[in-house]
């Protein structure tokens, strides 16, 4: 505990020192960089009434910095209306009449509680404090500067077989040894990130960042600093065995070179070249990838079994719902999926079993808020994207090419929610959040200000504002 809590107060101190010294919006890209990095066994439980994180800790001061010198800045969007503000507020009340239904009551609404406080708030101060395209850039380059520290942290699990998390009290997380692949012998790198798939979906969105700050670059040693980071990340996704996480990448490379210009598809070609030395160099690499693949394809292999999983998710859980028609409107209520208690047959044995883990975001969402709750959570997407779609049709080259960094980060993000549970929980849910934020601000911007074709992007000098 006392590492704990000497860690909340360097954070806030640093905050607060930043606000004083640089304004509040200088301290987003640090924030950034804090939820990033900041592993969720950095906590203090109060009684089983509240869980004190030190990443709420940290939000916490945000929004009370926010509230005291966020309207200190004249060209902040404080006034301006909130993207996104209805949608946000139907499925906030329908996971409440989830909540009245639940059949977990009090975890339901501690959920609730905890969707405004973690990821609202860090919406609605993102939105109304950016207010120059610049800020946008060292945002990306503290999630950037978060994801590599995180992915020296790996490097040393990958060699060392030492956590960082070790540091802290031991924390049990949704994802059972079995299915997810935790245990010391399995090879996959979590870094702080409470599961190696999470870890793996916050580079799979890392990686598409950092490229885009490395086209806009303009010093040697910053394009140096962004290509040993790609490498980094592209060698922690590996470690982390994720599946999905890999395709979501591939998926988000192809539309980054489909639909970009400029230098971006030239480091495109370089990582492709390094992709192949790599596999000619190591060709134990490219025999993994294989086999990989076709135990996938087999359903008695446990990576096989894993993919069918998902399967019997969707399937086990729409039966469940369709034994009653109002659970299958707003569901067993927020995080009640490990309750229910939920059973099918193992692909890999055979056997009748409790289904303790929900490796699908779409499956608990559906299960814990209904086919309501799910469509809500659709729309907020689909919407999201589309808008950064219309400003990467409408913003002139090349500004509207930060909107296809956003239009590739939800897309990706939704495409993952297919294979794992990512919506709520990890720090990957924070980039999420401030990816919506920051796409829904960033066409203002664009009307209230000129934006140079390179701008003054650092790595951890962006961090510090």
């Amino acid at each position: 505990m006392a590492l704990v809590i000497a860690i909340d107060l360097i954070v806030v101190a640093c905050l607060v020192a930043l606000t004083l010294t640089k304004g509040f919006e200088r301290t987003l890209p640090f924030f950034a960089f804090l939820v990033i990095l900041l592993p969720g066994e950095a906590r203090i439980d109060i009684g089983d009434l509240f869980m004190l994180t030190t990443t709420r800790v940290v939000i916490a001061t945000l929004a009370v910095l926010y509230i005291v010198f966020g309207n200190l800045n004249p060209q902040s969007q404080r006034n301006d209306k909130l993207p996104l503000k209805s949608l946000l507020l139907l499925y906030l009340g329908w996971c409440a009449v989830s909540t009245i239904d639940s059949i977990v009551f009090t975890t339901s609404l501690k959920v609730v509680v905890s969707m405004v406080l973690d990821f609202y708030i860090l919406y609605y101060v993102y939105f109304k404090s950016v207010s120059r395209v610049e800020t946008i850039h060292k945002i990306f380059a503290g999630c950037i500067a978060a994801l590599v520290v995180c992915c020296v942290f790996g490097v040393v699990e990958r060699f060392a077989g030492w956590r960082v998390t070790h540091l802290f009290p031991e924390v049990t997380h949704r994802f059972t040894a079995g299915q997810g692949g935790l245990l010391p012998e399995s090879g996959r790198i979590q870094s702080t990130f409470p599961h190696a798939i999470l870890f793996g979906n916050a580079l799979a969105l890392g990686i598409p960042w950092a490229l885009y700050l490395l086209d806009m670059a303009k010093t040697q040693a910053r394009k140096v600093y962004l290509w040993v980071a790609i490498i980094l990340m592209a060698y922690n996704l590996y470690k982390t065995q994720s599946r999905g996480p890999w395709l979501a990448l591939v998926l988000s490379l192809l539309l980054l070179f489909l639909f970009s210009q400029g230098n971006i598809r030239k480091h495109l070609g370089v990582v492709l070249l390094l992709v192949i030395s790599g596999l000619i160099i190591r060709p134990g690499v490219l025999e993994t990838l294989k086999n990989t693949y076709f135990a996938t394809l087999n359903p008695d292999s446990p990576r096989g079994s894993s993919y069918q999983y998902r399967y019997q998710l969707m399937r086990v859980g729409m039966r469940a719902l369709a034994r009653d028609f109002g659970r299958s409107l707003w569901g067993f209520g927020p995080e009640s999926f490990y309750y229910v208690g939920l059973e099918a047959e193992v692909p890999a044995t055979g056997h009748i079993e409790k289904l303790e883990s929900c490796d699908s975001a779409i499956v608990e969402i559906m299960v814990d808020t209904g086919y309501v709750g799910l469509l809500l959570v659709a729309v907020l997407l689909i919407k999201a994207a589309l808008f950064s779609l219309r400003g990467f049709a409408r913003v002139a080259k090349p500004a509207n090419l930060l909107c296809l960094i956003f239009l590739i980060s939800i897309v990706a993000y939704g495409f993952m929610m297919l294979s794992v549970q990512n919506f709520g929980w990890g720090q990957q849910s924070y980039m999420l959040w401030i990816i919506l934020a920051l796409s829904m601000g960033y066409p203002r911007l664009m009307r209230s200000e000129s934006v140079p074709k390179q701008d003054d992007v650092s790595g951890l000098a962006g961090i510090r504002g």
